[in-house]
């Protein structure tokens, strides 16, 4: 049963509104909470705010992100029969409060109940949904951490993401050239034709290894003139080898090339690569020591590949760090939610993971 301190936690969170690139109130939120149980903060360069707790033993990084998708907008949940419900309005924002709330009751218990536990980094990290941003430029060399955990979506509570794809994001800036609907239009060369026109890879491919997706798409002036430009912005997310991915990347860049030409228009396309992907090794030490917690309570140590995005693409290779999920559902949606009762169980078990790290490594 999931206590009332996690609850209480949890909502202020919740309370707080912090998309990407605006994590300055969520942030201070934090730092306040910290230093309330005597520990200091820092924010680095990129934003991210870090916090230390000295223990016994190698030291854990503690990793949860404190963006969320728009409109993620401070707000009152609902709470009915042990699961926690946007108020419909807006996304809940448990993607990531989860996994910061996790993280603040776990080192909560652990100083106020005087638990055994190593030496604590916890790293809150900006810009998770815009591309893994904060992760990516954390410098983990000054606080000497090899290992650690990163509590965020992916699947039910609890389950290990085995392997992550590659991420790459492309963005198309299609230009043709504008004139009257009204008038002649053979001069024009209309933009969104050309759009409609490219045969660009998409959706699931090679057998569901990797899905092409355009998330986004804007263009034209003026209901009555011919559109001059369109903007597309897309993804590819990828089990494939990078030769495979760069062979995708060419795909996509060439029929939206030649489409604009043949038209009479141009079409510029760029790539920007956010994570390479990682698969996570079963003889890593701090993932075999969560399997021997769960077997503890009987239960068995699950691990999925995924899609989804978290800050272990991020970190690794530079911190052995894996993603447990914290079973948020419908996360980007305002039919978001979350079971309390499973988080309960993730602090329960991670506090236990902490006295097992450090008796194996004394």
């Amino acid at each position: 049963m999931y206590s009332n301190a996690l609850y209480t936690t949890f909502v202020e969170l919740i309370l707080i509104p912090s998309t990407s690139g605006h994590e300055e109130n969520i942030r201070a939120h934090l730092a306040q909470i910290l230093a309330s149980l005597g520990l200091k903060t820092q924010t680095d360069a990129a934003g991210n705010l870090i916090a230390t707790l000295a223990g016994e033993g190698p030291p854990l990084l503690l990793n949860a992100h404190m963006d969320r998708v728009p409109p993620g907008l401070g707000h009152q949940p609902i709470l009915r029969d042990g699961i926690l419900y946007s108020d419909g309005v807006t996304n809940l924002g448990a993607d990531d409060a989860a996994g910061i709330a996790i993280i603040l009751e776990v080192v909560k218990r652990a100083i106020q109940q005087q638990l055994p536990h190593p030496p604590l980094v916890m790293l809150f990290t900006v810009q998770e949904e815009a591309g893994l941003c904060g992760a990516s430029n954390f410098d983990s060399a000054p606080w000497r951490v090899t290992e650690g955990i990163v509590f965020d979506n992916a699947f039910e509570a609890g389950v290990v993401v085995s392997k992550g794809a590659a991420y790459e994001a492309f963005d198309v800036q299609i230009t043709g050239r504008t004139g009257h609907p009204g008038k002649d239009l053979t001069q024009t060369v209309h933009a969104i034709d050309i759009f409609r026109a490219v045969n660009y890879p998409h959706g699931s491919v090679a057998n569901d290894q990797t899905r092409i997706n355009v998330g986004r798409i804007s263009g034209g002036s003026a209901r009555n003139a011919v559109p001059a430009f369109v903007s597309i912005e897309g993804e590819l997310r990828s089990f494939e080898p990078p030769a495979a991915r760069q062979q995708y990347n060419q795909a996509i860049q060439q029929a939206f090339e030649q489409t604009a030409r043949r038209f009479g228009g141009d079409a510029a396309v760029t790539f920007k690569t956010h994570s390479t992907g990682y698969e996570i090794s079963p003889d890593e030490p701090l993932l075999q020591m969560y399997g021997a917690v769960l077997a503890r309570r009987g239960a068995p140590l699950q691990t999925r590949p995924t899609f989804i995005g978290s800050d272990t693409s991020g970190l690794r290779p530079a911190i052995r760090a894996f993603t447990i999920s914290t079973g948020v559902v419908n996360e980007h949606s305002v039919e978001e939610y979350v079971a309390l009762d499973p988080l309960e169980q993730l602090i329960t078990d991670t506090l236990q993971l902490f006295e097992l790290w450090r008796t194996h490594n004394k």
